[in-house]
């Protein structure tokens, strides 16, 4: 079934070289797997699994702006999915022009949206210890526990340089 009828189900064998892209993806060539999605029909580049390849492949491959092009494109057409916030974000501190700010701007507004999401409360304390706000990322990092699984997040954090000012304090936790 078709969660969206104004974009049109991709049929064999188109649907094979979405497959291939994931697959290329998993083997860790992104080349191939733009490749693959070059290849789709213009109707079919605009679903949502698509949107996701593409953007996974340009980061793989650190093509920021393209990344940047591609999340701003699944944003403004799936912004009822947590990831387009998330993809749009992470390419906003990348893309000429970025910064940790403005991906904090564009993220922040989805936690109202998604309260319950982890990785947005996550991901608020990655951009806030960047920009040097120990104490609102410590609060968004806690927020991140709260709603997600604490073990996991903890461990997450423990090992992301964007989190290393808080580190001592995620370190510390029972």
């Amino acid at each position: 079934m078709n969660p969206d009828p104004a974009i049109p189900e991709i049929p064999l064998p188109h649907r094979h070289r979405v497959r291939a892209a994931e697959g290329w993806l998993m083997l860790g060539d992104p080349g191939e797997a733009l490749a693959e999605l070059d290849r789709l029909p213009d109707g079919f580049r605009q679903r949502l699994e698509v949107l996701s390849l593409h953007w996974a492949a340009c980061t793989a491959l650190k093509r920021w702006d393209e990344a940047w092009s591609v999340a701003n494109a699944q944003w403004t057409l799936h912004p009822e999915v947590v990831e387009s916030w998330v993809h749009r974000s992470y390419a906003a501190r990348r893309h000429s022009g970025g910064s940790v700010a403005k991906a904090f701007g564009l993220l922040e507004p989805a936690l109202e949206r998604f309260p319950g999401e982890p990785i947005l409360h996550y991901n608020l304390a990655c951009y806030l210890a960047q920009m040097g706000r120990l104490e609102e990322a410590w609060l968004r990092f806690r927020g991140a526990l709260e709603v997600g699984d604490p073990i996991e997040f903890r461990t997450m954090g423990l090992a992301d340089e964007d989190l290393r000012p808080i580190w001592p304090r995620i370190a510390t936790m029972s």
